[in-house]
């Protein structure tokens, strides 16, 4: 008997141990299979992190664990990842493991997955990533898909859905999924169970907020006839917010489609359950509410949805007598009435009613009545609309908990519309019927994080062809607006979209644009941080304006009027003329997001007359970067300048792609006190350079790849006469050459009468070169006698022979190349390792900013590949400046040997 329990135990280890040590012997075969089998199906990339075989934990089982599973775009869909898991586990047979004929899947569990659908407004699809199979293989070797699905059970934790349909502007958020879905989905008859809960769900579509923060919950048994597609629904409970419903009848897949016969059963709905699909209502004191009255709800869907043909369906809802109040307000909301049905006997969409006869409460004494009829939705919407009641909108706040809110005014509705688009569309006005008014008296609206809103008065009359806006005075903060004019195609901008067209008088005294720009956040010293604004592509607005003062950003404007267009995704200005910066300025150009809303273009044209250098340089972040000078110089400019560019989210303009060009002007100017002139003036000996006076001057210039651009231009201070060109970076560098005439009482050693000067550098850390070759052929023409020693003394030496002189020349000319050869290297080195250290800055923000292992893992490839760019365009930069600095050093030994031969001409 020991012999046996011996032997048992000695078999029951090696099996055990075979156990442990199978995972390793098949690890690589299994991870090779998944790799092949993901890349054979997919046009999308797809990789994970690492692989784990157990055949101990779901025995007999082999669990195959994948880590950090992604599915990421190409494409058009090239920085979206659709599919991202923490962990996928899946259970195979054993046999099929060991085994060619395929592997058998019976069960899948994912951790915390997060799918990214997306659909284009082109219609395609970003999970549209399945390659195309042949039908027919005439190859018997051809590689053939190794996977088989006999799954009994699927498991999904912590899932987050996000649902982005471009194309008709619909967007579904879900947070925190977990499903369980089980029976043998090999054979062809089974029982399916599945339990799911949905924590967070947010709907939207066409900026409709649906649903929002929804929590759902489904508890369905359905019989599944999986050779035929059929499902048909047993025992279920399916769950939104409060309600609670079941679902009867059955559906079956299509090709193309599905088929049904689904009635909605709502038995247990209670009125509190309606009110909890109101967001504003279910997420403030939900609890609390008492509630009273009674809902019927019944809901049918019966034939082929497939395209664009829809099953017949019928929706009724009807609410009688009920009324909500909160317990800790005084007022309620009662008498509430509604008899609405929505209806299709199947088909065509465009068969669709919408019929709402009544649609009725009473807010704390204020009675509101509304009614809608609309049949042919599609092809031309037939509307019989209309909405009476009175609001003191005080009795808002008595019957729902606005806190840090303020609220009040009267509203004062009485509109009727009927007839059809096609009216309005042809014009045919006295067909249709549209008439009533919407007043507005002492409304004010305030709250914690919004300002002040006030509108003494508002009327907007209504007729077939327009919405006619009376004189409008309203408040926004300190902002005052008085608007009028009219409003054209509203009923076709209501119900499809179209262009909504107006022209509008708008006048104010005082307009802060800074209030109006998004302030997400806030810097310490409470900058405001803008966002860009888009425009929309369906408004046609033209405006007449006149602005007694506007701000924006560090810009004033006075006495401001003008024409103003929003057309196609545009704001046009046209002819706006203002006062500002001491000056006045003519503006025309436009704001547009019509390419790309999240980066506008900028175009304006700017007359400007007689403004401030210094406060242009104290108002523009623009002018501090690419023109630092103007704030060392006195007096005023004109200029005309035609600029554009793109622009960030911050309305900050990209300055690399800024293109402009105009002139500038000035009658007179004073410059002082920039560091450039007081190194020339030592360099020159001549102090007066410190600080110049010049009038009539004129500078044209240009601005592109991030460099401000100055043709020649004279300057002349006294007896002293400059001649400049050169360009000013966005790095701050300057590059001007520079040629000064001197007066011949200060001229430098009483020879010299002309000087030419390279200024490069930076404004704060500028570099002066004097052209000794230039200096010493004028001095060689110049000296005679005892001149010599004058020249010698001048350029520093002490021989007695012009040949010495020469001599020194040369060596000078070659001793500037070859500092400016190293100049060159190490500027490329400067530039080089900038680009490095930015590559790492770039790489790191990559890795930090990805929110899971395997993101982190493509972050650090991407970040490596950045740096080894970035280190091969610095090793061009060095090499390139090493390249010109030997032409500088030969070119410097030429210009000496000219000087030589100059000397033995003479």
């Amino acid at each position: 008997m020991k012999k046996a329990f011996k032997i048992t135990g000695i078999v029951l280890i090696i099996f055990f141990a075979i156990l442990l040590v199978l995972p390793f012997v098949f690890k690589g075969k299994i991870m090779e299979i998944a790799k092949s089998e993901g890349n054979k199906m997919l046009q999308a990339k797809f990789d994970f992190t690492s692989l784990d075989v157990s055949f101990i934990r779901n025995f007999p089982k082999a669990t195959i664990t994948l880590n950090n599973l992604y599915i990421a775009g190409v494409g058009e869909f090239e920085n979206d990842t659709l599919l991202s898991v923490s962990e996928l586990k899946v259970a195979v047979n054993v046999m099929s493991v060991i085994g060619n004929d395929g592997i058998e899947i019976s069960k899948v569990i994912l951790k915390e997955p997060a799918i990214h659908a997306i659909v284009l407004a082109n219609g395609k699809a970003n999970w549209e990533i399945m390659k195309e199979t042949k039908e027919v293989v005439t190859d018997p070797k051809e590689e053939t898909s190794t996977m088989k699905l006999a799954l009994k059970e699927l498991v999904i934790s912590g899932a987050r859905i996000h649902y982005d349909e471009r194309q008709a502007q619909m967007d579904a958020l879900i947070n925190n999924l977990n499903l369980t879905l089980s029976g043998d989905f090999s054979a062809d008859l089974t029982t399916m169970q599945t339990n799911a809960t949905i924590d967070d769900l947010t709907y939207t579509m066409g900026n409709i907020t649906y649903l929002k923060n929804a929590k759902i919950g489904a508890d369905i048994t359905a019989e599944a006839d999986l050779k035929n597609n059929l499902f048909t629904l047993k025992d279920n409970t399916i769950s939104l917010n409060t309600i609670q419903t079941s679902l009867n009848g059955w559906l079956k897949m299509l090709p193309n489609g599905y088929d049904m016969d689904m009635t909605i059963n709502t038995s247990k709905v209670q009125f509190k359950d309606i009110l909890s699909l109101i967001p504003a209502i279910y997420n403030k004191d939900f609890e609390t509410i008492k509630t009273d009255g009674t809902i019927a709800l019944k809901a049918t869907a019966k034939g082929v949805m497939q395209g664009d043909t829809l099953p017949a369906f019928d929706v009724n809802i009807a609410i009688g007598n009920a009324m909500f109040q909160y317990p800790s307000l005084p007022q309620s909301v009662k008498d509430i009435q509604v008899d609405a049905s929505f209806k299709n006997p199947g088909g065509s969409a465009d068969l669709t009613t919408i019929d709402v006869s009544k649609f009725h409460f009473n807010m704390a004494g204020n009675p509101i009545d509304f009614k809608l009829h609309l049949s042919t939705p599609v092809s031309d919407p037939d509307i019989q609309a209309s909405a009476h009641g009175k609001l003191d909108l005080k009795a808002v706040k008595q019957v729902y908990p606005l806190e840090g809110m303020d609220l009040q005014g009267k509203l004062d509705a009485n509109l009727e519309l009927a007839g059809r688009y096609s009216y309005v569309e042809q014009k045919k006005y006295d067909q249709f019927k549209a008439e009533g008014s919407l007043g507005v008296q002492e409304m004010k609206f305030k709250g914690d994080s919004i300002p002040e809103v006030m509108i003494e008065k508002m009327l907007m009359t209504f007729s077939p062809q327009y919405i006619n806006l009376s004189e409008t005075k309203l408040m926004v903060g300190k902002n005052d607006f008085t608007v009028s004019g009219n409003l054209e195609n509203m009923l076709a901008y209501a119900l499809k979209g179209d262009v909504l067209k107006g022209k509008l008088s708008v006048a104010s005294n005082y307009l802060n644009l800074n209030d109006f720009m998004s302030n997400e956040e806030k810097t310490s010293k409470d900058t405001v941080v803008l966002t860009a604004m888009e425009v929309p592509e369906n408004i046609d607005f033209s405006m007449n304006a006149t602005f007694g003062k506007i701000l924006f950003e560090k810009l004033e404007m006075t006495n401001s009027k003008g024409s103003i267009q929003v057309k196609e995704g545009k704001v046009s200005i046209d002819n706006l003329s203002t006062n500002a910066l001491g000056g006045s300025m003519l503006v025309n150009g436009y704001y547009s997001t019509a390419v790309n809303p999240t980066q506008p273009e900028l175009n304006f044209k700017l007359d400007l007359k007689n403004v401030s250098f210094v406060k242009t340089f104290q108002t523009f972040d623009l002018i501090q970067k690419l023109a630092p000078v103007f704030e060392n110089i006195s007096g005023n400019f004109s200029s005309k300048l035609d600029l554009t560019t793109p622009l960030k989210s911050d309305y900050m303009p990209v300055l690399e792609s800024l293109k402009a060009g105009g002139s500038l002007s000035s009658q007179e100017m004073k410059i002082s006190g920039v560091k450039v002139m007081e190194m020339l003036a030592g360099k020159l000996g001549n102090d007066k350079l410190k600080s110049l006076s010049t009038k009539d001057i004129i500078i044209p210039f240009t601005i592109q790849d991030g460099r401000v651009t100055t043709d020649a231009f004279n300057l002349q201070s006294g007896d002293i006469k400059m001649n400049l060109s050169g360009s000013t970076g966005l790095d701050q560098t300057i590059d001007y050459a520079a040629k000064i005439t001197l007066p011949a009482k200060v001229n430098l050693g009483g020879v010299l009468s002309t000087a030419n000067v390279k200024i490069g550098g930076t404004f704060t850390k500028p570099e002066i070169s004097l052209g000794v070759e230039d200096m010493a052929k004028e001095a060689l023409n110049a000296v005679k006698g005892k001149a010599e020693q004058k020249l010698l003394k001048a350029l520093g030496g002490k021989d007695s022979t012009t040949s010495a002189a020469i001599e020194r020349g040369k060596a000078q000319l070659i001793e500037e190349a070859t500092a400016a050869a190293a100049k060159l290297t190490q500027e490329a080195d400067v530039a080089g390792q900038k680009l490095i250290s930015e590559a790492d800055a770039a790489g790191k923000k990559l890795i930090d900013k990805a929110g899971n292992p395997l993101a982190k893992a493509s972050a650090k490839i991407a970040a490596k590949k950045l740096k080894d760019e970035a280190e091969s365009k610095a090793r061009k930069l060095k090499e390139e400046a090493n390249k010109k600095g030997q032409k500088l050093i030969e070119e410097a030994t030429t210009k000496g040997e000219a000087l030589n031969n100059n000397k033995s001409a003479k």
